[in-house]
């Protein structure tokens, strides 16, 4: 799966950067290296394969044979839309993707909603609605403000006051949820929550080497802060400090990352973390 993504980018790549209005399928193979030493029939086999992978995200590669245009070949559409949103100072092109995949996701009929995930409308009622709700939680009885609602690596997480600490909870662990009858019971304001093991996990410091592509894709799956940062070619190298350690081993994992430098004690942090995947 890791080659066909790999593939996806470099025609999107090679789309975006060339300046043809259309580009044959021979200018296609020779350009993309996982095409380049395939037979015909594999490649035309590919090929389809990744087109129809790009049109589910939203890129349409389409054949274009207009008996009035000199160059007939592929054209990539679909761009023009994101290219309008880029435009206006204020959007944030990384948000909207990442709302977009989940919206998709949950709206595919081939996706079975988990019945734990069908309590996330009523959390969000009461948290608009400032009620109190409770519910068990790891064998335990919680009553708790709701105040909002977050997800992250596929993972979604409800953020509430309990006892005037606000914590977070894990969506697929909260049994028995009872919503209370009142509203309006708390005036709490919270822009942003953090989750609970933010606090309490120890913060890592690492280097490293990883391709730059594929670090735009998947740096969303991680909270870090960035210490330094530099590309070379098409790698990019970063010096990082987080303590989300399951996003990061997530993170270094795809991006197929070469760690350049790391402290023993954080090293050992990553390897307990890894054993208790």
């Amino acid at each position: 799966m890791k080659n066909v993504f790999k593939r996806c980018l470099k025609l999107i790549t090679l789309f975006d950067n060339s300046n043809q209005s259309n580009i044959d399928s021979n200018y296609i193979k020779d350009n993309i290296p996982e095409y380049r030493n395939l037979s015909d029939g594999a490649f035309k086999r590919s090929f389809e394969r990744d087109k129809l992978l790009l049109k589910e995200v939203g890129y349409n590669l389409e054949y274009e044979n207009d008996k009035w245009n000199l160059d007939d070949g592929y054209k990539l559409k679909g761009l023009n839309i994101v290219n309008d949103l880029k435009k206006n100072k204020d959007f944030n092109f990384e948000q909207f993707a990442t709302t977009y995949s989940i919206i998709k996701r949950y709206l595919s009929p081939q996706f079975n909603l988990e019945q734990s995930l069908k309590i996330i409308p009523k959390l969000s009622i009461a948290a608009r609605e400032k009620r109190r709700v409770s519910f068990i939680y790891n064998e335990n009885l919680r009553k708790v403000y709701p105040l909002g609602l977050r997800y992250h690596t596929g993972t979604w997480y409800l953020g509430a006051e309990d006892n005037k600490v606000i914590k977070t909870f894990k969506i697929s662990k909260i049994k028995d949820l009872k919503i209370g009858s009142k509203d309006n019971l708390h005036e709490i304001e919270v822009k942003e929550f953090n989750f609970s093991w933010e606090y309490s996990a120890q913060e890592v410091s690492v280097e490293f080497k990883t391709i730059r592509n594929l670090h735009n894709v998947y740096k969303s799956l991680v909270n870090f802060v960035v210490i330094n940062t530099h590309n070379e070619e098409s790698f990019k190298h970063l010096k990082i400090k987080t303590r989300d350690h399951y996003g990061l081993i997530k993170y270094l994992m795809l991006t197929e990352a070469e760690i350049t430098k790391i402290s023993k004690k954080d090293a050992t942090a990553l390897q307990e973390a890894i054993n208790g995947i």
